[in-house]
């Protein structure tokens, strides 16, 4: 019975730090391709993050708050109007999460992603 008690008490115990904590993302996206990037949007967790003016072989960078499980939907609209998007990637409450979004010619690709579990304690 003892066990029981304490298996619960510890679950409530790392939900409650959970619940607690304000987990945050952040990304590069990169324009690997030889063409300026007009305007570039990447929305997550009901947040979208514009972006404008991306040269070639440059990158940019975007942050946002992880409230929910999400995954990215990335749009592109180069200088010469060609169009590129793509839903990509996950992240979830709980975890910080760093990406890197590279925009080539005809695709658009998370090439390096990193998550570790968040310790900012919410005031």
């Amino acid at each position: 019975m003892k066990r029981s008690v304490l298996g619960v008490a510890a679950t409530i115990a790392v939900l409650c730090l959970i619940s607690c904590t304000t987990s945050k993302g952040s990304f590069s996206l990169v324009n690997k391709t030889k063409e300026p990037i007009a305007r570039a949007s990447v929305a997550i967790c009901g947040q979208t993050i514009e972006l404008r003016d991306i040269q070639p072989n440059t990158s940019v960078a975007g942050s946002y708050e992880v409230k929910s499980d999400s995954h990215y939907t990335i749009k592109v609209e180069f200088q010469s109007g060609k169009r590129l998007q793509k839903e990509t990637g996950y992240v979830t409450s709980g975890m910080d999460f760093q990406a890197e979004i590279v925009v080539t010619d005809s695709d658009i690709e998370i090439t390096d992603s990193k998550a570790e579990i968040s310790s900012r304690v919410v005031d």
